[in-house]
């Protein structure tokens, strides 16, 4: 091949892999506009003034600060969305600290030792992914209520302590942990709990960190089950109070409509900037692992 036949052929290549990349680009962009859009044009519904057309040449950026902040004010004042906050957080808090001790203390075991009964007693939990929680629902109901547990904390907070993805992600990743490290410390007199506390737990803290916000993540915006187990407005969940607004004889308007979607969007929205690099870190990491 000829230096001219050499330098058209590197021409070519470099100019697909410019075509390539701006393809890449382009597409990401899209992405990213379809996503954020929905979430910008409702920021600039909330911030709007009272009355202004939605529907009709909607606008692409806030044109009232000080409107935005009266509704949100009024929605936080008038309604019971402070406390439906507070029960919303106290039911994703607790439900995040049961996933994470029962679940790592059953990956604890799922992972590192051999008992009888282990590879039926995974592959059934395994096998519980595949039944669609709509299934579930009117047992594990009629369950909370035989315990006397309707419109009560612990009615919300029980039933979704035993998360089959939160045992398979933890075990997973707890495979890998070196068993050296635990040997030895079986050797120098460490108990069982011990094993688990001081050396299970801070090495899996990575997949520990994923698996809470995604409990977090699903936890916030779970809607059925608190319309079902806690049906009483002072156990309203924030997703039961957006319901309430989204209801089609609420006779809301649509920007105080958009304020409250708005306010429970937030928190969520929050979480997951600030800790996006952890999920997709540990995720990539128990899955690699795995």
């Amino acid at each position: 091949m000829s230096a001219s036949q050499a330098f058209a052929a590197n021409r070519y290549v470099i100019a697909d892999l410019w075509t390539w990349r701006f393809l890449k680009w382009v597409v990401a962009i899209c992405v990213a506009i379809v996503a954020v859009f929905p979430i910008w044009w409702m920021i600039n519904v909330v911030f709007a003034d009272p009355g202004a057309p939605v529907s009709i040449n909607p606008r692409l950026y806030p044109t009232s600060l000080s409107s935005g902040l009266s509704k949100i004010q009024m929605i936080l004042t008038e309604t019971q969305y402070l406390r439906a906050y507070y029960i919303t957080i106290a039911y994703a808090l607790l439900t995040i600290l049961g996933v994470l001790f029962i679940g790592s203390m059953a990956a604890f075991e799922f992972a590192l030792f051999d008992f009888p009964g282990k590879r039926i007693l995974f592959g059934l939990v395994m096998l519980s992914l595949m039944v669609p929680t709509v299934v579930t629902i009117i047992p594990t109901y009629l369950l909370v209520a035989d315990f006397g547990w309707l419109n009560t904390m612990q009615g919300l907070v029980v039933p979704g302590l035993a998360s089959a993805f939160g045992l398979f992600m933890l075990v997973q990743f707890m495979r890998t942990l070196p068993m050296e490290m635990i040997e030895a410390a079986r050797l120098d007199g460490a108990s069982h709990f011990k094993i688990y506390w001081y050396i299970a737990l801070p090495l899996s803290k990575n997949a520990m960190v994923t698996l809470a916000i995604l409990t977090f993540m699903k936890t916030w915006g779970n809607f059925a089950w608190p319309l079902i187990v806690a049906p009483r407005p002072d156990t309203y969940t924030v997703g039961q109070v957006v319901g309430l607004f989204n209801a089609p004889f609420s006779h809301q308007t649509v920007d105080v409509v958009m304020t409250a979607n708005l306010l429970a969007a937030v928190p969520p929205l929050i979480f997951f900037l600030i800790f996006q690099r952890k999920i997709v870190e540990g995720i990539a990491m128990s899955g690699s692992k795995g």
